[in-house]
């Protein structure tokens, strides 16, 4: 039969009053579109969440992060939002977040929610009325960053935007550009105002009054630029031109010094730290942020004392399925840092593991090791059914990024395959068309054909997730990652994890008296250690 984790009476922290609650923690995420729909409209939203919540605490997670249900005008799917502190009806209202947190917490799960606080919408209203206070205004003007054109009439400096062309727009009534590291839709704030991180922490307060536990922060290495607006340094002589709008990626040919992760950008987080109060438990707010940068050092920097508690590690997501490559992605933090980097194979921007590494033994062989470092693991809606990506259609492609640039190839539609919880026509999903065409099923079918299916992929992952609470809270923060020509080993305290990389078996030789707590795929030699297998062992 199917693991089933007990349900606690209401929210409570670790066993082990030594750890935060978020020490070591599996967060699930949902990108809300996705997950189900309870009302017939073909997208997901709040209730459908709360109708799937057996699903999710079977499957022996601590805490879910829901992507943004703000109202939005929908430009980059709710990445553009129009009001903080709402709920876009199409997702639901105030009561239904309510009674969602309501049934988290008697699950013995906690929430995350998902804000963006680098930008709005242009349909924001403290960005009307800043296009209405024009030039000089000294209200809502100023909570975003214009700068006037240069001589010859051009953008104040060279910076792109992250989705394609001038990171400036021209703003004709006032003659100003203004700031937008996204798309022109979605304004900067300029978080130099004293009025918009008081702004902010009044959003914050708000969502931990309603019943959130803590946050997840888009691009939380953003807020801040350089307030002389200088160039970045050019990488390649091609990028000294700007690029047409809707080319992405195009900002990759600068070097971001003065547009990204500027070094008081963590003093902000130091002081929201300091004013934010208590969630219902009790506790301070969980903040876990996404830090896109590629230097861990830098990375390390917003996890000093009180500023964030987790950054997410872009590494795992595109490693290649080699033991090599994988130790060295592994072996990155700091040991002063250990245990704060949340670590990843996908999410709603990033391929699926499945389709990314081939087949789903590798994704959760790949996974095994992953989830065994230091640190919380973010694990997102559908891979624990081995989720294949979406094969975009010109036709039926969705995202506005992709289809703006007209490259379907990097659209994050192929991640955003609404979840198929039955084998049936529309996948249980929905009573309508669904807002993003189905996926392929998984190898080992829907969730409902996997629930009976012992050693399905699903089943796979709750019996590793059930190991994992049985034996994260006695290891050590430290671990030791080495690989032999195809076979990594990672060593955290007793836990032993090995993962085979290549393409035949290889001769397993277990320390003396050491027990086989998991491994990847069902059955097996206790002698051989598989192809692309991953397998658990405590040192007695």
């Amino acid at each position: 039969m199917p693991h089933h984790v007990p349900a606690p009476d209401s929210i409570s922290a670790r066993p082990n009053g030594d750890h935060p609650w978020w020490a070591d923690a599996v967060i699930y995420e949902v990108y809300i579109r996705s997950l189900a729909d309870s009302d017939g409209d073909g997208t997901g939203d709040l209730q459908g969440v709360i109708d799937r919540l057996d699903h999710i605490q079977d499957l022996g997670v601590d805490a879910v992060w829901i992507t943004p249900f703000f109202p939005s005008p929908g430009h980059d799917h709710g990445y553009d939002v129009s009001d903080f502190r709402g709920i876009d009806p199409a997702f639901g209202d105030t009561g239904t977040f309510r009674r969602l947190v309501d049934e988290l917490h008697e699950r013995g799960l906690r929430l995350l929610v998902d804000v963006v606080p680098n930008h709005t919408s242009h349909e924001h209203p403290w960005f009307q009325t800043a296009l209405r206070e024009g030039r000089g205004g000294t209200g809502y003007r100023d909570y975003y960053l214009w700068a006037d054109p240069t001589a010859d009439g051009g953008p104040p400096n060279n910076w792109l935007a992250n989705f394609g062309g001038s990171a400036w727009t021209w703003e004709p009534a006032s003659e100003q550009y203004y700031l937008h590291a996204y798309l022109p839709e979605q304004p900067d704030l300029n978080w130099r105002n004293p009025e918009v991180f008081e702004e902010w922490v009044a959003i914050f307060e708000h969502w931990i009054d309603l019943g959130a536990d803590g946050f997840r922060i888009d691009v939380a290495h953003n807020l801040l630029k350089h307030p002389d607006l200088p160039d970045n340094p050019v990488l390649e002589p091609a990028a000294t031109e700007h690029v047409p709008a809707g080319r992405v990626r195009s900002a990759r040919g600068l070097a971001r010094i003065y547009d990204v992760d500027q070094d008081e950008v963590v003093d902000l987080y130091t002081r929201l730290r300091e004013r934010l109060p208590a969630t219902r438990a009790g506790e301070d707010p969980f903040l876990l942020g996404e830090t896109v940068l590629e230097d861990p050092a830098r990375v390390e920097r917003y996890l000093q004392a009180g500023r964030l508690d987790a950054a997410m590690w872009f590494g795992t997501d595109r490693v290649p399925f080699a033991a090599a490559e994988v130790a060295q992605v592994l072996r990155t933090p700091g040991a002063a840092t250990a245990g704060r980097f949340g670590w990843f194979l996908s999410n709603h921007d990033r391929a699926r593991p499945a389709s990314r590494l081939g087949g789903g033994d590798r994704a959760l062989a790949l996974a095994a090791a992953v989830l065994a470092m230091p640190g919380p693991y973010l694990l997102y809606q559908g891979e624990e059914l081995g989720m294949l990506d979406l094969e975009v259609d010109p036709d039926t492609a969705r995202d506005p990024i992709a289809r703006r640039a007209g490259e379907l190839d990097v659209s994050r539609d192929r991640a955003r395959s609404p979840i198929p919880w039955t084998d049936q026509p529309g996948r249980a999903f929905s009573t309508a068309a669904p807002w993003l065409a189905h996926g392929p099923l998984p190898e080992h079918g829907s969730a409902a054909t996997q629930h009976g299916n012992e050693t399905s992929h699903l089943n796979r992952w709750r019996h590793l997730l059930s190991t994992w609470a049985r034996l994260r809270d006695m290891l050590p923060a430290s671990t030791a990652v080495d690989y032999h020509d195809d076979l990594l080993i990672l060593t955290r305290g007793p836990l032993e994890v090995w993962v085979n990389f290549s393409g035949g078996a290889l001769a397993l030789k277990r320390p003396e008296g050491a027990e086989i707590l998991w491994r990847s795929q069902p059955g097996g030699d206790p002698t051989t250690l598989r192809s692309d297998e991953a397998l658990w062992l405590r040192d007695q």
